[in-house]
């Protein structure tokens, strides 16, 4: 199938970019690239596209994206996303020449998975909690450096207000992350 020739040729050639520049191209990665892969092609047929319809550069940027940061797009949640976008390619003052592009994006448990692979001095990030209206959450208390750590008691009723990321440092210390619903509610 058109999918099968385009995986093989994409994939040998971000694995050869990848090890050139001196990063890893594990098995998760070429995992991760074949999932892209086949989310791209279902999004495209769906629109009556092609691979042939994309600009090639664009899709080969897209997936060494997806394979350095090791996003899943089969993960349930979902970790990343594409859509098509037309993008007006000509120069400045030149008559619009337009070609579909790939866009890329990062969602939900992607984050999480980026903060866990790569972020400063972490350790382990834990489930995160979705407080929701009726749950009962005391946040945490300080006391100079000492902290008593958050509870929360989940009911399950009512829209989330907040969300709580536990994140073990490489230390062993354990910080909180509180996320308010009416913090981000203007984005």
């Amino acid at each position: 199938t058109q999918l099968s020739i385009a995986t093989q040729n994409y994939m040998s050639m971000i694995q050869k970019q990848m090890m050139e520049g001196g990063a890893e191209f594990d098995e998760y990665s070429g995992k991760c690239v074949l999932a892209a892969m086949g989310a791209i092609n279902n999004m495209i047929h769906n629109q009556g596209l092609t691979f042939n319809d994309l600009n090639g550069s664009n899709m080969n940027e897209i997936l060494i994206k997806v394979a350095t940061l090791k996003l899943n797009a089969n993960a349930v949640p979902r970790e990343c996303y594409f859509q098509v976008r037309n993008v007006n390619v000509a120069k400045k003052g030149a008559k619009p020449v337009w070609e579909k592009q790939v866009e890329f994006g990062i969602e939900g448990d992607g984050n999480d998975a980026i903060l866990a692979r790569y972020g400063r001095d972490v350790k382990k990030v834990h489930q995160v909690w979705m407080v929701r209206e009726k749950d009962r959450f005391v946040y945490p208390k300080h006391n100079g450096l000492e902290m008593t750590a958050p509870q929360w008691e989940p009911t399950g009723q009512g829209k989330v207000v907040r969300v709580v990321y536990p994140i073990v440092k490489t230390d062993n210390t354990v910080e909180y992350y509180i996320g308010e619903r009416w913090d981000v509610l203007k984005n």
